[in-house]
């Protein structure tokens, strides 16, 4: 989300979040705070700008320095002992989860009711003599405001859905006595009640906003979150194993809808499309921008090179794993696994999907006027400190000529979410609903053909999925697309959750390549072990509910298996 919103400075006094024995009902303070938002038009201004700072950004996902690939097999994280690392040693429990957001989701949920219960009794009629102008602008603005706090309800009662399952459904601001009425709802009560908020509000979302308001919410990410959370209530994790076939359709049936707006077109340029913050990035329909900073680059560059003498580089890196540079195709459209695709395990890197070289760092490759070293023994090298413990780097998101030594400092976004995902999940959906090369009445396009959307972005220009494949042919193609068209964005943690994969992809040892000098400039090359990790199936599939909320509702069952 892009931090323009003027009033943002007075949200601590606004935004009081609930600190009693139950996050979830309303307490003294903010009765105070009703009172005092009633007469100042600005105060309820910040307390609408809150509903968008309760976003997160995934680059600090997890203990505010650690991404959410790390805790699957996208990457490692370079730091032994972060609390990430019990996602992968099987060690997260009630008690440990290092993505424990149940509190400050519920406090969004509250600061949305509770803006809408507030705003609710505000009419603004002193302006509407004296100043009939700013009459109109106010109560315009407040529609809009209103309709973006249902939109927020949604989102993040979504976000609490698919990490812990049954929770209960918190629709408006809450006495002590209802807060403890609460129980857990089940899928079906959840995704009825995500979409009839979503359902309910776009048809009076705005299609865009102007440049000076640029990351607000619009009627394409209402339709893209609603596309979002169908996928997801239609997937395996949620059906027994199985897509639920009507779903799916529902699903694809947002998606087109995202596509008949004409608003969003693929970036030409992959490695451009994480980079770009202005309004000239068509792909973005929501997100989350960030105040000029340079932690993720202090955080996972290199340390060689003229970097070599800036502050804690590498102190927080995120590796990429082998396990997903090797699920990039060769240019030729075929896996490295098959013998005729043109790979070869001794130049690895050269002859693959564009988008490899546009994500990840790799040995040998030219980076912030310096060569990556990241053969054994060289600078950046495995066993250096605060080095890769992959052999990779992170290059997606990163800006590369930050001069860390000299402090300097660049813009970075975050995806919320993004044209390319939208076509991914109507591939999905409809290959599921109709198979991969079926356009059935109110639909124009098939599902291989969105997927070669994707593949045919200029830049990335990889050969097209040919017809004719079986729909779990087809199948695997889309998630492998996704792996590679998503990756680092937050997608893959989850996707291998609701299609229930996560036995085989999250118990299967994490590579790494190992890179050994062999003259001047040619080199060896070794896939590795990086470590065992743990995944039990199906009990990860679902967060367990803190421990801490069990103690308070003495009725409600732990997630099975925890």
């Amino acid at each position: 989300m892009k931090k323009y919103f003027n009033s943002i400075s007075g949200l601590i006094l606004i935004s009081i979040f609930i600190s009693s024995c139950n996050f979830l009902a309303v307490d003294d303070r903010e009765m105070l705070t009703e009172k005092i938002v009633l007469n100042k038009v600005d105060d309820t201004a910040a307390m609408w700008a809150t509903l968008y700072s309760n976003m997160q950004t995934g680059f600090t996902a997890i203990s505010t320095n650690a991404m959410l690939a790390s805790a699957c097999d996208e990457a490692d994280h370079n730091q032994p002992f972060h609390a990430i690392q019990s996602f992968n040693n099987g060690s997260w429990s009630a008690f440990n989860n290092p993505d424990n957001v149940w509190s400050t989701m519920y406090a969004a949920i509250h600061n949305a009711n509770n803006f809408l219960k507030v705003s609710d009794t505000i009419t603004y009629n002193q302006y509407k003599i004296v100043d009939p102008t700013y009459f109109t602008t106010i109560t315009t603005d407040m529609k809009y405001y209103r309709l973006d706090a249902r939109f927020f309800k949604a989102f993040f009662h979504f976000e609490l859905w698919k990490r812990y399952g049954e929770i209960p459904i918190v629709n408006k601001v809450m006495t002590m006595e209802e807060s403890y009425a609460l129980s857990r709802q089940k899928s079906d009560a959840i995704r009825t009640y995500i979409l009839g908020e979503l359902d309910a509000i776009i048809p009076d979302l705005k299609p865009t906003w102007e440049s000076a308001y640029m990351g607000r919410v619009t009627k394409g990410a209402a339709l893209a979150l609603k596309c979002r959370v169908l996928l997801f209530a239609a997937s395996p994790v949620n059906n027994g194993g199985q897509y639920n076939l009507p779903l799916c359709e529902q699903a694809a049936g947002a998606a087109r809808d995202v596509i008949g707006l004409s608003a969003y077109n693929l970036n030409v340029d992959y490695r451009n499309l994480f980079l770009n913050t202005t309004a000239t990035n068509g792909e973005i329909i929501l997100d989350y921008r960030l105040a000029n900073s340079n932690y993720m680059e202090t955080w996972n560059y290199p340390s060689g090179g003229n970097r070599l003498y800036a502050y804690n580089v590498g102190t927080s890196a995120t590796c990429p794993s082998q396990n997903l540079v090797d699920a990039y195709e060769t240019s030729s459209g075929k896996a490295i696994t098959d013998a005729s695709s043109g790979y070869d395990p001794q130049n690895p890197y050269v002859n693959r999907d564009p988008r490899l070289a546009m994500t990840v760092l790799t040995n040998n490759a030219l980076w912030n006027d310096s060569t990556v070293k990241a053969y054994v023994g060289g600078t950046d090298g495995i066993g250096k400190n605060n080095a890769t413990t992959t052999g990779y780097y992170l290059k997606k998101f990163i800006q590369e000529k930050i001069k860390l030594p000299t402090n300097q400092t660049a813009a970075h976004v975050w995806h919320i979410l993004r044209y390319g995902e939208v076509l991914l999940n109507y591939a999905e959906a409809m290959n599921e609903a109709f198979g991969p090369d079926v356009v059935p009445a109110g639909y124009t396009l098939t599902a291989r053909t969105a997927l070669n959307m994707i593949r045919a972005r200029t830049g990335v220009l990889m050969p097209a999925i040919a017809a004719g494949l079986t729909q779990a042919d087809f199948r695997e193609k889309v998630r492998n697309e996704r792996r590679v068209e998503l990756a680092f964005e937050g997608h893959r943690f989850w996707d291998v959750r609701r299609w229930m994969i996560g036995a085989q992809t999250e118990n299967a040892p994490l590579k790494g390549m190992r890179i050994t000098k062999t003259g001047a400039a040619t080199f060896s090359y070794e896939v590795v072990k990086i470590e065992d990790r743990k995944f039990t199936a199906p009990t990860m599939y679902w967060y367990p509910v803190p421990f801490s909320e069990l103690v308070k509702y003495k009725d409600w069952a732990q997630t099975t298996g925890w």
